[in-house]
């Protein structure tokens, strides 16, 4: 269907495959070791569910099974617990190479019955085995209960080597039971912590990052060097998930959290604001905690990378931040001292700088499991609710980074200025900020990822994203409406291409043979279709990187097959530009088709049917003759800033290109 679309011709569908094959033969090997997809049977609903008689059909909202058991008392069978599916409970948790799908069955005080792996994709079965299948570590959920932290290294063992994996099997059966749990177990304690939990955290959040400061929850420290300049650090306590999401976001907290587990085995963690500027750079080396008589050094495997404090609370307020995993030992009930070593030898504590931090009775409470003086908690009724339950996009609002959108929406402004006026300076200059800013500052480039997530995970995955769902949204708005004007200006994989060509110089610029390009330019056509295919077949099989390259050099990826694939792309892009954009790009695929029915196109006149100028311009090869194949434009407008006035007419006058073509016939258009 989709090359019948695109006017393909069926006969060269052999060649596309002949470009295609053997790059997915090169990657494939290595990804697909996995389990084949379980059918959720009675027999395997009794494995993860012993003592039930039988099961209801899966039911409700969130959906599950129903645990029944039947008495001889009592004609209608009794409710005894639940089973449900992992990828019902959205967002799941992705492993080293997929989400995993797992059926859980848990009875109705919140313990955890029996769980059935029922499918995944991971590439380490290749060389570690079947792990998680193994019995030991699904075994060890069976009998917890959902209050626990299912974290990693603390409550469950994981599996050395796999710990992404391990970490996001424990944390998508807590979060699913949980939601469950919310759902139909109103009378557990799980319910019931999670409402006292709910109050407080309703408190905290109503609090600004100021109000935090004056009521002891962030600590300020401003650390003078040796020399004079100032390393200026914020501490704030997060011992509880609630708490580490609203100090710097729940993505972020999560990513942290998942680092912390799979270093230590216990501990809760400080935030650490890092900013100031201090000549000599943070080191976490030079930190310690001392409480009484007792120093704990903070070791490299005891402080973790939070992120760049674009979300939460602390957004804005520092350039980046971190945690330490606080040693057990330490009684956060007490007050302690945090140590920082500002002169001599690292990890020798002669020159120090110190203060005191209190962990104030709400976090605290929070972090102990805990109630909260009620003295300390505002009077709640119906709003309790509505907290619990607040629509799905307010962590959108509340976590939003209004620096970043602010930078992104005159971002936004740029790429319209220059389009709408046909503009080459402004073209650059916005060029120059895509690849700086939306390429190695922010990272929020677009991706095929984007489409295929959205169809499995649905609007949830743009929860606590604002900038990335306005990129996302003008991305459509403005393919529907013009074509792919993202590519042509706010895509910093495209500008980069458009720098490198830019500074190449003629002699080394070519292009493909035109029997060649008019094949190749379907290979990402096909690329796209694998990756939608692969993606709703396999549960978002991990392949992306290997066809958006753009990921690598902005990411700074540690694959170093990765960085081959990029190294041959921005080679080809020296002597065909835009190459990726050309022949490989699959969201420039999936626009291109989106841009078929774009109502405003560049216009064409009567010269073009001789005129050669703007077809040997064009970057993508686009052009043919008085003809634009407007799936293959990227709006870059070349052809209308530099041949075109704004009147729409070729500066190129009628018979002074017709005595430069030999032998030429006008095309109809």
């Amino acid at each position: 269907m989709l090359f019948s679309l695109l006017n393909y011709p069926v006969k060269n569908a052999r060649r596309l495959m002949s470009l295609v094959f053997p790059f997915l033969l090169l990657i494939l090997p290595i990804q697909i070791f996995g389990q084949p997809p379980i059918a959720v049977t009675e027999e395997l609903m009794r494995e993860v569910f012993p003592d039930a008689d039988r099961f209801s059909s899966k039911e409700g909202e969130p959906p599950v099974y129903r645990a029944l058991r039947e008495s001889p008392e009592n004609p209608e069978p009794q409710t005894i617990g639940y089973l449900f599916e992992t990828p019902d409970m959205p967002p799941e948790e992705v492993g080293y190479s997929a989400p995993v799908d797992i059926l859980v069955g848990m009875d109705l005080r919140g313990t955890i019955t029996g769980l059935k792996i029922l499918h995944y994709i991971e590439s380490y079965k290749s060389i570690r085995g079947d792990f998680i299948n193994s019995e030991y570590f699904p075994d060890q959920f069976e009998n917890k209960n959902i209050v626990e932290g299912f974290r990693i290294g603390r409550d469950v063992d994981g599996i050395s080597r796999a710990t992404i994996t391990s970490w996001a099997v424990s944390r998508g059966i807590r979060n699913a039971a949980r939601r469950v749990a919310e759902a139909y177990l109103e009378d557990s304690e799980f319910v019931s912590l999670t409402s006292a939990d709910a109050v407080a955290l309703q408190v905290l959040a109503a609090q600004t990052w100021d109000d935090m400061i004056e009521n002891g929850l962030v600590v300020n420290w401003t650390i003078i060097q040796p020399d004079g300049t100032e390393l200026q650090l914020a501490l704030a306590f997060m011992g509880h998930d609630g708490l580490g999401e609203l100090l710097v976001g729940d993505v972020d907290y999560s990513r942290a959290d998942r680092e912390a587990s799979a270093r230590v085995s216990d501990g809760n963690m400080l935030l650490v604001g890092i900013d100031g500027n201090s000549s000599q750079p943070f080191r976490q080396e030079r930190l310690a905690v001392q409480q009484g008589d007792s120093v704990f050094p903070i070791e490299r495997r005891r402080f973790v990378y939070v992120g760049s404090a674009d979300y939460g609370k602390i957004a804005d307020r520092v350039r980046f931040a971190g945690a330490m995993v606080l040693d057990p030992a330490i009684d956060i009930t007490k007050p302690f001292d945090i140590l920082y070593n500002t002169g001599g030898r690292v990890g020798e504590f002669g020159s120090i700088a110190q203060t005191t931090y209190t962990v104030p009775t709400i976090p605290l409470a929070l972090a102990l499991g805990q109630p909260v003086p009620p003295e300390l908690l505002p009077e709640i009724d119906d709003d309790l609710t509505a907290f619990q339950n607040e629509g799905l996009y307010a962590s959108l609002i509340n976590d939003a980074p209004w620096i970043d959108v602010g930078v992104l929406l005159l971002l936004m402004m740029f790429v319209m200025t220059a389009f709408l006026r046909k503009s080459v300076k402004i073209r650059w200059v916005t060029l120059g900020f895509t690849l700086i800013y939306l390429g190695w500052m922010d990272g929020g480039f677009v991706s095929v990822s984007h489409i295929t997530n959205f169809v499995k995970i649905g609007p949830s995955m743009f929860r606590s994203d604002l900038p990335q769902l306005l990129i996302l949204i003008f991305t459509v708005v403005t393919t529907l409406f013009w074509g792919r004007v993202f590519c042509s200006s706010l895509c910093p994989f495209g500008a980069l291409q458009d720098f490198i060509a830019h500074f190449t110089p003629k002699r080394f610029k070519n292009d493909l043979p035109q029997r060649v390009h008019d094949i190749a330019i379907y290979v990402k056509y096909g690329v796209l279709g694998f990756l939608i295919v692969m993606a709703l077949s396999f549960t978002n099989l991990s392949l992306f990187q290997y066809f958006e390259p753009f990921g690598t050099i902005f990411y700074f990826s540690q694959s170093y097959l990765l960085w081959g694939i990029l190294a041959i792309f921005l080679f080809s892009s020296i002597i065909i530009p835009r190459f990726y954009c050309r022949y490989a790009c699959p969201l420039g695929a999936a626009l291109g088709v989106t841009a078929l029915i774009s109502p405003w196109r560049i216009k064409r006149v009567p010269q073009c049917d001789v005129c050669k100028v703007c077809e040997h311009s064009c970057p993508t090869g686009a052009i043919r003759g008085p003809k634009i194949d407007f799936k293959e434009c990227v709006r870059c407008d070349i052809c209308e800033t530099k041949l075109i006035d704004k009147s729409g007419v070729c500066k190129h006058d009628m018979e002074a290109v017709a005595v430069r073509i030999k032998d030429w016939s006008p095309v109809s258009t």
